[in-house]
């Protein structure tokens, strides 16, 4: 079976004569009554009645024709959006990025990006990891970085930094003498989070309950640097990634390697699994594949 076959058969159920449609493809009738031989010995069905003096369409024949037309229809639609992609090498490329990692760690990357493709226009986003992953899913954004761990059979995910999230003590915190601590241990303590608007937030109490507690949060903030300068002044202790604290505030807070569980911390691009991938798509997975992130 092939498209020009479906498209053959299309035009003459259409036309209901064969003179007719052989005339719009600009075809011969032997080159039609040929096509259409060949798809019902395929099918080893009749689709058009030869033994009556009209043309009469079978009952097979019609059930052919409305799945030849949605063929037809879907073929036509794919290969318009292939000719465009594959002609847009310069189009737009849309990213969604959480606040930090764009400000921690793709910063150096986005700014590559726009040095070697200087044509694509890179729109991005600002974000939090959780409406990241439901703008992709709606098609509104190519990409979008989202916070380990993901799991969702609707995206292809390529993870482009890993790390781990840290317990952040004061100095004046009686665990700021120790370099090591276990989850249970934190049961006590005065918690400050980031919002529950931001995936970290379910990862913190994820942890925890299975640590087995519920946190005592006493603040929640979108506000990264004021979680830090809150358990820095000692109001509380908090859970950040690790790179986070090392790029702006390691000199004002103590830092403690989190076990039982343990707390790996990673960045991923995500993109839909059925998405088809553009050019400026494919060089930016590339880039970050590439990319040399900071330790």
């Amino acid at each position: 079976m092939t498209m020009i076959q479906l498209a053959y058969y299309v035009e003459v159920v259409k036309q209901h004569h064969f003179t007719k449609a052989a005339e719009k493809l600009f075809v011969s009738q032997s080159t039609l009554s040929k096509a259409i031989r060949a798809l019902e010995k395929e099918f080893q069905v009749e689709f058009i009645n030869r033994r009556t003096k009209d043309l009469q369409i079978t009952e097979d024949g019609l059930v052919f024709y409305e799945y030849a037309t949605k063929l037809l229809e879907y073929y036509h639609t794919q290969t318009q959006e292939l000719y465009r992609h594959l002609h847009c090498a310069n189009s737009t490329l849309t990213l969604g990025l959480p606040p930090t990692a764009g400000l921690i760690y793709f910063s150096s990357l986005l700014y590559q990006f726009r040095e070697a493709y200087p044509e694509t226009d890179l729109k991005i986003t600002e974000i939090t990891s959780k409406a990241v992953r439901d703008l992709v899913d709606e098609g509104s954004l190519d990409l979008g970085v989202v916070i380990e761990p993901f799991s969702d059979s609707k995206f292809f995910r390529q993870t482009v930094y890993s790390s781990e999230a840290v317990l952040l003590v004061s100095k004046q915190h009686p665990l700021a003498a120790r370099r090591c601590v276990e989850f249970r241990e934190l049961e006590p303590e005065r918690f400050l989070m980031v919002t529950p608007d931001y995936m970290y937030h379910d990862l913190v109490l994820e942890r925890c309950k299975t640590a087995g507690f519920t946190p005592n949060i006493v603040f929640e903030s979108s506000q990264w640097d004021l979680l830090l300068e809150m358990v820095a002044n000692d109001q509380g202790i908090s859970i950040l990634p690790k790179p986070l604290v090392d790029k702006v505030y390691s000199d004002r807070v103590h830092q403690l390697h989190l076990k039982n569980p343990e707390f790996p911390w990673a960045l991923s691009v995500i993109y839909r699994t059925n998405k088809f991938l553009t050019v400026p798509m494919q060089r930016f997975l590339k880039l970050c594949g590439k990319a040399q992130w900071p330790s």
